[in-house]
């Protein structure tokens, strides 16, 4: 078997994927990705590269990870190195309105969106819009932060013009049009492998920042995933009403052309029941809790293990 290299900036992200790995008596090796060097001069090891770099780095301080990862990433690919969701999936990772292209290209319907840079230039653009309620988010967040609803342009106006507002990372804002939720909650199907492997419901009646690593909360300003003491009950249910979906096909064909192999892809049901895709989450995590509660055959974690060891045996390979 190859050796498994995991590209991360995230200890508590890992934790269960080890202890998936440690139940088949499998090991993986970390590489780290906050600062470093990456010795183009060299040839990288024949190996499986995992990358699950996030567009929320930033938010654990570790700015420049996915530009590190970036050059990481087009190194092991120089060299034809079995990578799993490599240069394509993170472009798409830091970059929503490319998301939203590439999910139109694949005939997916995404919420009405408008990209602004400059905050002078945000309410005029609202203005031009013309579509109220709007969602106001960073094109590079992640967990769903910095999500924000103004239900008139006076609201948005107060915001920009406020001592809370502040540029997003990469400068660049997107105007969004609200869809109306036919339920409050949105649906994450994950997919590992390119297949589906289960939705999760989101209760989004607390807010926008729904990453579903366990106990993470609305105003956490990071996502462990070990277990709290006395956890609030969950707002992530596993749900069977995608099974044998139509989206769910669209949804794998559209990984294949984007050449991303691992995510979990966000969809929203508007209340006239049309389907909205608004965010791939290419650095997916899976809630414990929720899989516990359904039964679920095989659990997110497990189902990525499998994968990247699968991929790692050379028999399988030949």
């Amino acid at each position: 078997m190859r050796p498994i290299y995991v590209l991360h900036e995230n200890e508590e992200w890992l934790v269960p994927l080890r202890a998936e790995f440690a139940a088949r008596g499998v090991e993986f090796n970390e590489w780290f990705l906050d600062t470093g060097t990456i010795s183009l001069d060299k040839t990288p090891e024949d190996a499986v590269y995992y990358n699950r770099m996030s567009a929320s780095s930033h938010t654990r301080g570790h700015r420049f990870a996915p530009e590190l990862t970036r050059m990481a990433l087009t190194w092991l690919e120089q060299h034809g190195r079995t990578v799993v969701n490599g240069t394509p999936a993170l472009y798409l990772e830091v970059c929503k309105v490319s998301q939203y292209a590439a999910l139109q290209k694949a005939g997916l319907d995404v919420p009405s969106t408008r990209a602004v840079v400059g905050r002078h230039e945000l309410v005029p653009a609202a203005q031009a819009f013309g579509v109220w309620p709007l969602i106001l988010k960073p094109n590079r967040g992640g967990k769903g932060l910095g999500v924000m609803r103004f239900n008139t342009l006076d609201e948005l106006r107060l915001f920009v013009d406020s001592a809370q507002y502040e540029e997003p990372l990469d400068g660049l804002w997107l105007l969004q049009a609200y869809i109306q939720p036919k339920a409050p909650h949105i649906t994450r199907c994950e997919f590992v492998g390119r297949r589906f492997v289960y939705a999760v419901d989101v209760n989004t009646e607390q807010g926008f920042e729904l990453c579903p690593a366990d106990v993470c909360a609305v105003g956490d300003a990071f996502c462990p995933t070990t277990e709290a003491p006395t956890p609030a009950p969950s707002k992530f249910t596993i749900t069977q009403r995608f099974d044998g979906h139509p989206l769910i096909e669209k949804l794998e064909t559209f990984l294949h052309h984007a050449q991303v192999d691992v995510a979990g892809i966000e969809v929203i049901e508007a209340a006239d029941g049309r389907l909205y895709v608004y965010d791939v989450n290419t650095n997916t995590n899976y809630n414990q809790g929720a899989e516990r509660v359904a039964g679920v055959k095989k659990t997110g974690m497990g189902a990525l293990a499998d994968y990247l060891i699968a991929l790692a045996d050379t028999r399988s390979a030949s």
